[in-house]
């Protein structure tokens, strides 16, 4: 087992590294904690906390700070003011992409001047200082947080192809020749990983990685900040309210959905979306008579609003983990969700949501279908399944697990 406080962690933006350098702090493992936009200052962390500021409580978590974490928003302040004035768009990914390669670069220049065990380092910003680790003996860990990049540009742009009314949502995963470079070999030079779910570690091995250097650590979330209503208002005599929560493209598999709930008449279901279009949005206006649509809010307000809704849809194409999901099961939702995301982790098919094919519109109406015939009693039930699972897939859960991986 390693000695404690020997873990170098490294990536360039937020995600989810928060959580895991919070879990190796507390596990008593974390040397130093290297990032971009963090407030490392618990003086500053405690005054954002007494004066309710969202916008700098998002960018730390209580309990880690000071010493271990080291900080530099020189390399995200231009990213963040200029997405700010220009929303998301190509200049904005570009920004991105030279912040993980400079973050990267100038880490790997120090390491040899540091003690430590293990460098543990996110996918994108991190393949100079494994390659550096490694030839100084270190362990190294890469953390992939999507789908590896060939699986991925193959399974978007047949999407596209399929649909190219909506090609325009889509982002097809088309980076510089030098960082599409950097995501291949990132999981080749690491002597381990972590996949974040089941799905993605199989896009990994169908792509000829060796499965056995490949450990599923799946993510968590936060389960006191979701409310959950025991027993909501009887779903017998009254619309089903569904909830698709998420970006405004066909990556997420929006059509498959917009053309099942067509099957339904709205005094059954009624389909409720929250979320920011991608591209043009002339594709899903088309649906307008299906849908109640609201832009992107806060997640402090979507983690209020999932008690409005009985369930969750979300025909994803393809996701890393789909915090969505959880985070929804964790308010009593049921979900629907294709194996291309965390279901092979989540759910038991027809006990707390329903699993479909991707692709597969009449799956997802067969499966909203199943759901409207269900009983107030049935539905319950589903309901408390869903809460119970989602459960075990708490922050702590998830510290949980890095030990146990961390132990091997």
């Amino acid at each position: 087992m390693l000695h404690k406080r020997s873990v170098i962690l490294s990536h360039s933006g937020k995600q989810h590294s928060y959580h895991v350098a919070k879990a190796l702090l507390d596990l008593g493992y974390l040397k130093t904690f290297y990032t971009s936009s963090y407030i490392a200052s618990r003086a500053i962390q405690q005054l954002a906390q007494k004066n309710e500021w969202s916008s700098l409580s998002r960018r730390f978590l209580p309990g880690l700070g000071g010493n271990y974490v080291h900080s530099a928003f020189k390399y995200e302040i231009k990213e963040l003011l200029y997405r700010k004035i220009k929303g998301n768009n190509q200049r904005t990914n570009e920004l991105v992409v030279k912040r993980d390669v400079q973050f990267d670069t100038d880490l790997s220049k120090k390491l040899g001047s540091l003690s430590y065990d293990l460098f543990w380092g996110f996918q994108g910003s991190s393949r100079n200082c494994l390659q550096v680790s490694n030839d100084l003996g270190k362990e190294t860990v890469c953390e992939m947080t999507s789908a590896y990049l060939p699986f991925a540009k193959k399974m978007l742009q047949e999407e596209a192809e399929l649909h190219p009314e909506w090609a325009d949502s889509i982002d097809v995963g088309y980076f510089p020749s030098y960082y599409e470079e950097r995501l291949l070999e990132e999981p080749i030079i690491a002597k381990k990983i972590i996949a974040i779910s089941t799905f993605l570690k199989h896009t990994l091995v169908q792509e000829g990685v060796a499965a056995d250097k490949i450990s599923v650590v799946p993510l968590g979330f936060d389960v006191n900040n979701i409310p959950f209503v025991p027993e909501t208002s009887s779903v017998d005599n009254r619309p089903l309210r569904l909830l698709y929560a998420g970006k405004i493209t066909q990556h997420k598999g929006i059509k498959y959905l917009l053309e099942a709930i067509k099957q339904f008449s709205k005094k059954d279901v009624e389909l409720y979306i929250i979320g920011n279009v991608y591209g043009s949005g002339e594709a899903f206006r088309r649906y307008k008579d299906q849908y109640v649509y609201q832009k992107g809010i806060s997640q402090k307000d979507l983690f209020n609003a999932y008690s409005r809704y009985d369930a969750l849809v979300f025909p994803s194409i393809m996701e890393g983990f789909g915090l969505v999901t959880v985070e929804a099961m964790g308010a009593g939702l049921p979900v629907i969700t294709t194996p291309n995301t965390n279901a092979a982790e989540l759910l038991v098919n027809g006990k707390n949501g329903f699993v479909v094919p991707i692709r597969d519109t009449a799956a997802i109406a067969a499966a909203i279908g199943n759901m409207r015939a269900m009983t107030n009693t049935e539905f319950q039930e589903m309901r408390q399944h869903a809460r119970h699972t989602a459960l075990q897939y708490s922050w702590d859960a998830h510290t949980a697990r890095i030990a146990s991986f961390l132990k091997k």
